[in-house]
Order: C-alpha cells, then sequence, then structure tokens
C-alpha cells in the first residue's frame, strides 16, 4: 500500500508497447497531483529503469516484447527493493487462466483493454490505497461471481431528425437512448460519463462524416471501446467495407426495419454484456484474493501484540508465585490480553458475515458508559505511553440497543485512531448526547484529519503516514455501526480538530 503524502510526488512507471495507449494512460496520471511519468516500451528497458529511480506505482501490459509482463512482475515481486510497489497490469487477455497467474504473482489490479479514462483512474486509484500483495504460488484458483451488468446505452447519430425519431422509438423501451444531429457533437457526447457503449452511426452527414467519426474514435484510447454500428443506405457497399476497416462491427440499411435493428443492436449488446461479466469476474477474483491477505495481515498485526504479552506474563508468573502481588498483576495481564485476542476474532468474524451480508443482529439494551470504560482498559498501555489524558462525560444512564461485542470492537477501532491522531495536544474528549431516536457518542481529538484522505475517511484501506496499518479502523467502525441500523459520521477542521459522531439506535 502507498500511503499518501502531501509533498514528495508519485513517480509511476508505464510500461506499454504502443504509444497512444502510453499518451492515454499519462493523461490520466497527470490528472493526479504531484505525478512524475517514467515511460518504457518493453521489459527490459523498465527493469533498468527500476534499479535508478525510486518508483511508487508500475502500469504494465501483458503482452510486452522481448520479455512478458507476467515474467516482469514476478521480477519486481521477487526483488527486495521492489516487491512492495503496486502493480497495475492492463491487458487484452481476459483467460481466467492469464488473470489467475497474475493474481498469484501478486498483481494489484488487472485492467483489461480496451479501458476507459474513468476506467483505468478507479483501478490506480484502488492501487495505491490497498495493501500490495505479494507473490504466492496457488494451486486454488477463486470462484467468479456473476452480477448484472448496468444499462446498455446507445447513442443514434444522424443528420435527418426524423430518422433519429424512427430509430429511438424502436430502442427506447430496452436501452438508455441518446441522439445527436452531427459527428462534433457525437464526439463531445463520447466522451462525457456515461459513455454510449453503442453508437449507431449515420455514414452520410454534412461537415463530418460518420467515417471520420468512426476514425476519431477508434484512434481515441478513451473512446476505442465504444461499438460502432453504421446506419447506411443500400449503395453505399464501398463506405461501409471502409468503415469496417475502421473499427466498426456490423451496418444497418435505410430505411430502418424495426426487427433487423432490434435484431442487430441485441447482437451486439450479448458482446458487451459478455465483457462486462468477464471484467466483472476479474474484479471479483482480485477482491477475493485481497480478502484473504486482509484476513492474513490483520490476524498477523492483531495477533502479535497480546501474545507477546501473555508469553512475557506467563515468564514473569513463574519467577512470581510467591508474591501474590505482583503474581496477581502477570495474570491479570494475561486475562487482558486473552481478551483482546478475543475480541479481535469475534471482529473478524463479525466483519467477514457483514461484508458478505450474512450477520444475524440480536440487539440488546446497554450501557454506553460501560462499554467505554470496558474499552478503555485495554488501551491503558497506549494510553501511559502517550500521555495523553482522556475527558470523560458519557452520561452514565445514556442506553442504547445493539449488541456489546460488536459495540466494544468499533469503539475500540475508534479510540485507537483517536489516540494514534492526536499530536499537538494529547488530549481527547468523550461526550454524549441524545434525541428521540438516537445516543449520539461524540469522540474529538484535537488535531485534524490530513486533507489527503479527508473525502475517503470511511473508505477500506485508506491510511496517512502509517505503513505499518492496514488502513481499516473507520471502516471497521462504519459497517459495525450500520450493521446495527445507526449511522457514522464526522467533521474536522484546521482549528477544531476532528470530531467523530456515532449515532446508536435507543430502540428497534
Amino acid at each position: 500500500m502507498v500511503t499518501i503524502s502531501p509533498s514528495q510526488p508519485l513517480t509511476v512507471l508505464v510500461v506499454e508497447p504502443f504509444e497512444t495507449i502510453r499518451t492515454m494512460i499519462a493523461n490520466v496520471l497527470n490528472q493526479l497531483s504531484h505525478v512524475d511519468i517514467i515511460q518504457s516500451s518493453n521489459a527490459t528497458d523498465a527493469l533498468e529503469k527500476l534499479e535508478y529511480n525510486d518508483i511508487n506505482l508500475i502500469i504494465a501490459e501483458w503482452d510486452l516484447p522481448k520479455f512478458s509482463g507476467i515474467y516482469f512482475l514476478k521480477k519486481v515481486r521477487t526483488t527486495a527493493r521492489t516487491a512492495k510497489i503496486p502493480f497495475v497490469m492492463t491487458s487484452a487477455t481476459i483467460e481466467q487462466a492469464h488473470v489467475v497467474k497474475a493474481i498469484q504473482c501478486g498483481v494489484s489490479e488487472y485492467v483489461v483493454k480496451p479501458f476507459s479514462s474513468k476506467i483505468l483512474a478507479s483501478r490506480l486509484q484502488r492501487a495505491l490505497t490497498k495493501p500490495v500483495r505479494p507473490c504466492k504460488e496457488s494451486s486454488q484458483q477463486p470462484e467468479p461471481a456473476v452480477t448484472p451488468s448496468d444499462d446498455i446505452h446507445v447513442l443514434i447519430v444522424d443528420d435527418v431528425a426524423d430518422n433519429i425519431k424512427i430509430i429511438s422509438d424502436i430502442l427506447r423501451k430496452d436501452y438508455k437512448v441518446k441522439a445527436a444531429l452531427n459527428g462534433k457533437k457525437a464526439l463531445q457526447i463520447c466522451t462525457k460519463d456515461p459513455q454510449p457503449d453503442i453508437v449507431l452511426l449515420d455514414i452520410m452527414m454534412p461537415e463530418m462524416d460518420g467515417l471520420e467519426v468512426c476514425k476519431r474514435l477508434k484512434n481515441d484510447p478513451s473512446t476505442q471501446h465504444i461499438t460502432v454500428i453504421f446506419l447506411s443506405a443500400l449503395e453505399q457497399t464501398e463506405h461501409i467495407i471502409k468503415g469496417l476497416e475502421l473499427g466498426a462491427v456490423d451496418y444497418i440499411t435505410k430505411p430502418a426495419n424495426p426487427a433487423i435493428v432490434k435484431s442487430r443492436v441485441q447482437a451486439h449488446c450479448r458482446s458487451i454484456e459478455s465483457n462486462r461479466i468477464m471484467r466483472t469476474q476479474i474484479d471479483t477474483m482480485l477482491e477475493n484474493a485481497r480478502l484473504r491477505d486482509e484476513f492474513d495481515n490483520l490476524n498477523q498485526n492483531e495477533l502479535i501484540q497480546p501474545v507477546a504479552t501473555i508469553k512475557n506474563s506467563t515468564e514473569q508468573l513463574v519467577n512470581h508465585l510467591h508474591d501474590a502481588e505482583k503474581a496477581q498483576q502477570y495474570i491479570d495481564f494475561i486475562q487482558q490480553s486473552c481478551s483482546n485476542l478475543q475480541l479481535h476474532i469475534d471482529s473478524i468474524s463479525a466483519l467477514n458475515k457483514i461484508e458478505q451480508q450474512e450477520y444475524k443482529l440480536t440487539p440488546k439494551q446497554h450501557k454506553l458508559s460501560a462499554l467505554i470504560k470496558d474499552t478503555l482498559g485495554p488501551l491503558a498501555t497506549m494510553i501511559n505511553q502517550k500521555q495523553i489524558t482522556v475527558h470523560n462525560t458519557i452520561d452514565t444512564e445514556g442506553c442504547f440497543f445493539g449488541e456489546q461485542s460488536i459495540t466494544h470492537a468499533l469503539l475500540t477501532h475508534l479510540l485507537k485512531n483517536a489516540l494514534e491522531g492526536t499530536k499537538s495536544d494529547p488530549s481527547i474528549k468523550l461526550s454524549s448526547t441524545q434525541n428521540e431516536q438516537f445516543l449520539v457518542l461524540k469522540i474529538h481529538n484535537p488535531d485534524p484529519v490530513p486533507e489527503p484522505i479527508r473525502a475517503q475517511f470511511f473508505d477500506k484501506f485508506v491510511t496517512y503516514g502509517k505503513p505499518e496499518h492496514a488502513g481499516v479502523g473507520t471502516y471497521a467502525a462504519k459497517l459495525l455501526t450500520e450493521v446495527q441500523r445507526g449511522f457514522i459520521e464526522y467533521r474536522t477542521d484546521d482549528n477544531l480538530g476532528t470530531e467523530v459522531f456515532v449515532s446508536l439506535p435507543l430502540s428497534q
């Protein structure tokens, strides 16, 4: 995972044999702030550039000259200096075996060509904010899930308004339809979200004909994935052939026959749907691999300290069996560490079920003040080490309707975050209020949330200045709150500091 830095520029290595694709990727990267781009056309040159540059992100094609992208990925992941660099692989190959191989070798994201600028930008963001996966050889293949695709968007381009109306009436019931009366307007629509999936394009138009529109669409990496079907008169055979050579996939003769229009569009929609399903499968496979790694990382981080405490306390207990006061102290340490381990196991189990939408809530009335006290106990060592003052003015009678174990977990995540984020003034404030529906806990620390992560405060894998952390604390707190039919929000200000509000229901 690359932690976001407000001052250091992001250095990105782009390895792609085709200059037009490199340019498109560079344009997307330039929309990010503080980005330095190093370009390469093959794996051999890219490996040399890695030796002499500090790279923060790699974007590489699967099918590279000299050495393949998968070989390049393996070299990156098995070299100590580069093993933790996020690696985004692009490819026109959507065979499951290839994707599984890339996942096993530690790819961060796998982006299928052709892709839009928006898709690439979202995959880059995910790669930069999520933990880097190591190279693992595994025979297990994640089972891909198929989810329904979004609506198909169709753009009809014709300089005759009556022709547009006829075709729109044929397709409007089944698709999202837009229209353009000229090529210039059509190109503008194709570059804006949501982009059309299919363009029904008249060949003969004034100023800019359909052939020129098709050529520009297919030469632009951000629109070349759009399916083009020409609208033509029967005598325009020569133009149709030229259009197919430019990248169109089909043609429909005018005047439009409703049955033919429907069947032709529907046939190409199946191809679009299939491509979308494959993309979804790839995303699901990557996410499943990430979830396994996340579970391993969280377990490792959260188990080390309690186990070390139990081991040390057990050894000390043996040496102080005849000193009742000392012995009790170490017994307390052991009991507390066991409680922390149980809390962690329960929390991980609950989060997995919540993410899979399988969690069954069994709420009861609980006093918030008692839970806060139980949560602060295990954090005493951190509080004492950082010499933090905790101002607790929570109403001792305030009750909420929820589950004790997951509320304990969400409070632990939020209080740890507040304690770790307190730097300028070592203190946090806890208070509560109540309205007709909710008991509201407020956690205040005097330092603001860093600007680069404010918009992603509750997102998964987002962290700032803490590379050893997985970045799931506020994300977990949000899920654990919402599953109890509550909600969580925050506000931050350079003068105010940060206030997190947790609203838990008073009743079911």
